[in-house]
């Protein structure tokens, strides 16, 4: 716990991880701006239902399928997330300050999963934060503009739930950054190999291999987003196997990373 706590703490230092969160509060302020603006004098109607919705109206913040403001910020936070994990042990292995960390815990393993835990830790707190935050943002132009008709229990239970599912991915993609910059001992192999297989290696898997489209990471994660089947697929997945899928990869991706660090010379980084 000692160590986890030390390495949470040089995750908050990382200025790559205060530039990620002001970069994120800075669009927050900007599109909390424009709907402030952009909604005054506009009927319920309008806010409602022309052009699929307005912010100022808050059953549009989630819509329980997958869609809507809190959603179009998922995938913000999910690279954000990636780059941020990366960019934390990357800078490690560029500083070599590694060696300097084993010092004070020889223990490779405890070494390696407390500095990935306390990035997936970090991850999960700031994107928990971020979205209220924006959200607290965008109620100015609910109460000043806006409607609340269609909001319920349910309706917030389904948005808190996707705030958490969220934060759990946006934690998830931290650990698989920072599991693959220990693997590459730099920020970029930790990103771009993420990038590479989302955008290359699983279309080839699509166009070659239908049958394993179930199991892709692209496909998981938006089941686990949406918390509902796909209507753009053939298959059926449920959301439960979908998360159960991307925790399994992750942690896939973590043990390679262990493995890796515990076996590899290091010296050569000092």
């Amino acid at each position: 716990m000692t160590s986890f706590v030390v390495e949470v703490r040089r995750c908050l230092h990382r200025r790559v991880v205060w530039v990620l969160v002001l970069l994120a509060l800075g669009f927050g302020i900007l599109g909390a701006t424009i709907s402030f603006f952009s909604s005054a004098g506009m009927s319920e109607w309008r806010l409602l239902y022309e052009e699929g919705g307005h912010p100022a109206a808050m059953v549009t913040w989630w819509n329980g399928a997958g869609e809507g403001i809190v959603s179009f910020a998922a995938l913000f936070f999910l690279i954000g997330g990636l780059f941020g994990g990366a960019s934390v042990v990357g800078a490690e292995w560029r500083a070599g300050t590694v060696t300097t960390g084993l010092t004070w815990e020889p223990r490779r393993s405890r070494f390696h999963l407390a500095r990935v835990g306390a990035c997936g830790a970090c991850a999960f707190v700031i994107a928990v934060v971020l979205q209220v935050v924006f959200l607290a943002l965008l109620s100015v132009a609910v109460i000043t503009h806006g409607t609340t008709r269609g909001v319920d229990a349910a309706w917030w239970g389904g948005l808190v739930l996707a705030v958490l599912r969220i934060s759990l991915l946006a934690s998830i993609a931290a650990v698989v950054g920072a599991s693959l910059a220990t693997i590459g001992r730099n920020t970029a192999f930790g990103v771009m190999a993420v990038f590479a297989w989302m955008a290359v290696g699983e279309n080839l898997v699509r166009g070659l291999r239908p049958s394993l489209e179930p199991h892709l990471f692209g496909e998981n994660l938006s089941i686990v987003l949406t918390w509902a089947q796909l209507e753009t697929v053939e298959f059926t997945r449920s959301p439960t196997t979908a998360l159960a899928a991307v925790l399994s990869y992750g942690l896939i991706i973590g043990a390679v990373a262990l493995v890796s660090f515990e076996r590899r010379d290091i010296t050569g980084n000092s």
